[in-house]
């Protein structure tokens, strides 16, 4: 049952680093339509996200600093980082849910027996 943890915690840790990345991606892509940033923190923030991702176990934990001028600008869009956010989360909701199917247990199974013979 070790095997299938680990090709649990492959799977999952794939989709919440893609889920920081997607968020992250939408939030710039709509800072850049409704660009209002005078020291450029705003931009910086999205353009280099910073966080901290451990995970240990069934436990699974990302961290992220938000600047105050983020959060400032989505409480007047409501949509710079809030709503992309959710929307990342929506659809990692539905990949972790329904997506470890056989043919993805199957190919991290061959990435991990790879990444073996190599060492």
């Amino acid at each position: 049952m070790t095997a299938d943890n680990i090709i649990k915690q492959t799977f999952i840790t794939s989709a919440l680093l893609d889920t920081v990345s997607a968020a992250s991606r939408f939030s710039l892509n709509i800072f850049g339509k409704k660009r209002k940033s005078k020291t450029g923190a705003t931009l910086e923030a999205l353009t280099n996200p910073k966080y901290v991702f451990k995970a240990g176990g069934s436990a699974f934990i990302i961290a992220t600093t938000i600047p105050l001028q983020l959060r400032m600008q989505d409480l007047g869009f409501r949509s710079l980082y809030t709503r992309p956010l959710w929307g990342a989360l929506k659809h990692t909701y539905g990949r972790l849910q329904y997506g470890l199917t056989d043919e993805i247990r199957t190919s991290i199974t061959n990435e991990l027996q790879k990444a073996f013979k190599n060492t």
